[in-house]
């Protein structure tokens, strides 16, 4: 069923109006904000900085195939075949993936058809989510081979292909979802300059797939997990990284690459890669809703302000899983709206085991789905189905002997619990794995959260109190609300101003397009759980950005308006352009482009890690203290994140853990001088930078001081230390001063009033 646009414009011409001027006044306030991620206490940058150096330099910012650095002049087209053997093992994952999903989905959705790009997602996203979890069993049962990870995928691949060679096609009925998007003739011109607009960005998300770890989360345990599991060659629980025990939905694809590349490094980079198939999924998904629901103009809009959206080039390159948590919502979304669509009850039930387990794959990817993904979509599906359910039964009269409630709202009842055990089962399934397997080796299927219902083997009150301070919000002070709304929608460095300022005028639209609606509503809770739930950090609202690029783009629909849709398509390419030049400046962060494989990684490397990779001895084993991103580290190495229990105090403290303190005794020279021997470990790092950081936020045991280094230079077990890295004194704030000035021994770490050294190393003499 289609819907024809009508002949003449039925938007008032007020709303025309009031659209047009809230578009201009929040562009306007949206380009001249400060940027506060890439401002400092002594610079500050602002948009409109940003606005005047793209001016400047468009020749090269705004050229897409001009990747040429001025402090590099190797970098260029020429380098591109070095990154073929990354672009190789990512193209087998993503085959592996489709292949998986075209035969499961097939089976599953039997006779409906859809549309190609829904087919698309759908296929792609229930096949990545199984090859992790088979990743997943294949690391448990210490059987990581690249054979063995690829097996069910290449037997998939074999089925599908048998049956293209033989044009065997299923005899059933057809089951065609009604659409319900506006049909309109569309200038091939706007078409051609929409697909052109889109281009370049795809183009710049690929190659910034391939830039090596650099960021702090994923070197701590994004790809340290992995790189870890695939070293001992099994996935196992690591006491000493807790975020490992998270669900690992899109680390298992780095992982995988890892086994294919059997090498970490490299495997990293090509998993990395791997992972900007979300971003293209999102933005295959973003189309397809419009595609069906609103039309094919708006479709392509929205693809356009997703992939343009600088926070997707950004979390392209950092390999966050929040690529994976968005798109698994946005097309767990796309699932709930196909429930609603399909009226033939049997195979409604297809798309709620589709829908359930796609919002399932969403909390594999990350904890916080239960919250942004699965309980929204579950209430709309239940919705979805009770309504379909209600309208679809005849009422009649109950008999004498029957309980006093109509027929059809026992049906619709009953229907209504079916669906919430399909639905909950189809979670399961995906997320299920992740769950069994912290129980068995935590006790808690949740580990480290609700730690008061669970408990867990290797947590404590005190750990669990410390995790709740970090990442729980501050307050819940109302009047606050609006501010937290503004660095939302205007203030973070890497949001799309045409998101909002287009989102806001569909809300004209939601009594004629039920869909926005339901997308506004899906977006106010999002928004809501965030300032509620979460600690409040930027990356957490992410995975609203799709719903706002569909929200955004149906407001073409708001009118046929010629001056409307001409001031909507001035304002997206007025968008691309900035956003672009946002994306290829370092802004973004560090974006690999064209240059040397070799170069990428030495930039990527810290200086003081880049020395040690290079003049450690081979038998080196080196304790970190304070440090945890440890990815990009050659040499052999323990450490500790900061929410896990200090090695360096379990080794050197006399105390018994709940009495460890700043003036707790430590163990005698032959107890540390046995243990150090016992784990091979040849000399001890402190990063005194990090463990200030962590003091004045997270926390960071009072045991760790300059004097217990002092102390065991004085047992004879340490040599005086190398200077690894110092910092300016004049550049930290007074808290920071008084903080450091507060530890035992602090006087060793200055040099003289102007600077102190603030990342150290120790050479252990046993």
């Amino acid at each position: 069923m289609t819907k024809a646009v009508p002949s003449s414009c039925k938007t008032p011409f007020w709303v025309i109006g009031c659209a047009v001027a809230w578009v201009i006044v929040f562009l306007g306030c949206f380009f001249n904000q400060t940027l506060p991620n890439n401002s400092s206490s002594v610079e500050t940058l602002t948009r409109g900085d940003i606005r005047e150096y793209i001016a400047a330099q468009w020749t090269t910012i705004l050229n897409p195939l001009d990747y040429s650095l001025t402090t590099d002049s190797r970098s260029g087209w020429q380098n591109f075949l070095e990154r073929v053997p990354f672009i190789r093992t990512a193209a087998v994952l993503w085959l592996a993936a489709w292949s998986l999903g075209r035969l499961v989905v097939g089976l599953l959705l039997g006779p409906i058809q859809l549309l190609q790009s829904e087919r698309t997602v759908i296929d792609f996203g229930v096949g990545i989510s199984l090859l992790t979890l088979w990743t997943l069993l294949c690391g448990l049962t210490a059987q990581l081979h690249s054979g063995l990870l690829l097996a069910p995928s290449s037997a998939a691949f074999v089925i599908l292909l048998m049956r293209w060679l033989t044009g065997s096609r299923s005899s059933a009925e057809s089951l065609v979802v009604p659409r319900t998007a506006i049909q309109e003739r569309v200038h091939r011109g706007i078409l051609l300059l929409l697909i052109f607009t889109l281009t370049p960005f795809v183009l710049h998300i690929f190659l910034g797939g391939m830039t090596p770890a650099f960021d702090f989360d994923v070197c701590e345990y994004h790809l340290q997990g992995p790189k870890e599991w695939l070293q001992n060659r099994s996935i196992q629980t690591l006491e000493h990284n807790v975020y490992t025990s998270f669900p690992f939905l899109s680390e298992m694809l780095s992982l995988n690459a890892m086994v294919l590349e059997n090498d970490w490094w490299r495997g990293a980079i090509a998993g990395k890669l791997a992972l900007t198939s979300f971003q293209f999924l999102s933005g295959i998904c973003v189309f397809a809703i419009c595609q069906r629901w609103i039309g094919t103009v708006p479709g392509f809009i929205s693809a356009i302000a997703l992939l343009s959206t600088p926070w997707t080039t950004r979390i392209s390159i950092i390999a966050y899983a929040e690529g994976a948590i968005t798109f698994f919502l946005i097309a767990s979304i796309m699932g709930g709206l196909l429930v609603s669509a399909t009226r033939d009850s049997p195979h409604r039930w297809r798309c709620v085991v589709l829908t359930g387990f796609l919002s399932g794959s969403a909390m594999a990817a990350k904890y916080p789905g239960l919250v942004s993904v699965v309980i929204p979509v579950a209430l709309f599906v239940a919705w979805s189905v009770w309504r379909s359910r209600s309208a679809s039964t005849p009422r009649q009269e109950s008999e004498p002997n029957e309980v006093n409630r109509p027929p059809c709202t026992r049906l619709a009842l009953r229907s209504l619990l079916r669906c919430g055990v399909v639905f909950a089962s189809a979670v399961f399934l995906a997320v299920g794995p992740w769950l069994i397997k912290n129980a068995v080796a935590t006790g808690n299927p949740i580990y480290p959260l609700a730690y008061n219902v669970f408990g867990a083997n290797d947590w404590s009150p005190a750990m669990d109190a410390k995790w709740q301070r970090a990442h729980s919000p501050d307050d819940h002070d109302l009047t606050a609300l609006p501010a937290h709304l503004m660095d939302v929608t205007v203030r973070s460095d890497w949001q799309n101003g045409f998101l909002f300022a287009f989102a806001i005028p569909a809300l004209f639209m939601v009594r004629r397009q039920k869909v926005v609606g339901c997308l506004w509503a899906y977006v106010i809770w999002m928004l809501v759980t965030w300032w509620a739930l979460t600690h409040r950090i930027d990356r957490f609202w992410i995975p609203l950005i799709p719903v706002l690029a569909v929200v955004a783009g149906a407001t073409w629909q708001l009118s046929t308006n010629r001056f409307w849709r001409c001031s909507m398509i001035l304002a997206l390419l007025m968008c691309c352009v900035f956003n672009y030049g946002v994306n290829r400046l370092p802004v973004i962060g560090f974006h690999a482009g064209l240059i040397k494989m070799t170069e990428a990684r030495t930039r990527s490397v810290r200086q003081d890690l880049r020395l040690l990779n290079s003049t450690l001895p081979k038998h080196a084993r080196v304790l970190m203290v304070g440090e945890a991103a440890v990815f990009n580290a050659t040499f052999d190495l323990v450490y500790n994140t900061v929410f896990d229990e200090s090695i360096f105090e379990q080794w050197t403290s006399a105390a018994g853990d709940s009495k460890s303190s700043e003036n707790a005794p430590m163990k005698s020279p032959e107890e540390i001088r046995s243990v150090l021997r016992e784990q091979n470990i040849t000399h001890i790092y402190v990063n005194w930078s990090e463990i200030l950081r962590y003091r004045l936020t997270y926390g960071y045991t009072d045991f760790v001081a300059p004097d217990r280094l002092i102390q065991l230079q004085s047992m004879g077990l340490l040599a005086p230390p190398n200077t690894m890295s110092t910092g300016e004194w004049k550049s930290l704030d007074g808290q920071q001063q008084a903080e450091i000035s507060s530890w035992h021994g602090a006087a060793s770490l200055m040099n003289g009033s102007s600077s102190w050294n603030n990342i150290q190393i120790y050479r252990v003499t046993l």
